[in-house]
């Protein structure tokens, strides 16, 4: 079929940064939903310093980490093979 899957797997392990960088992604998608859907109930007079700063900068920590989990792939690209 034209213009199937593409695959990307690493020959041999896994890097560490790949691991600690995907990990953060996840950990910030979710707590970045939850604040996002939970904020409604959450009334803003009552939120700590820290909590006010995450809500504001969210956006921006994602696509840092999606930029450092393109940079893992960049670096390591002679361990990275394409399949179909």
């Amino acid at each position: 079929m034209p213009g199937g899957l593409h695959k990307f797997e690493f020959v041999g392990r896994e890097p560490l940064a790949l691991w600690v960088t995907a990990s953060l992604l996840f950990a910030n998608t979710g707590l970045m939903l939850s604040l996002d859907f939970g904020s409604k109930y959450f009334h803003p007079k009552h939120a700590p310093n820290l909590v006010s700063w995450y809500l504001g900068h969210s956006i921006v920590i994602q696509i840092i980490l999606l930029a450092l989990l393109s940079a893992v792939f960049i670096i390591f690209r002679k361990r990275v093979r394409h399949t179909r």
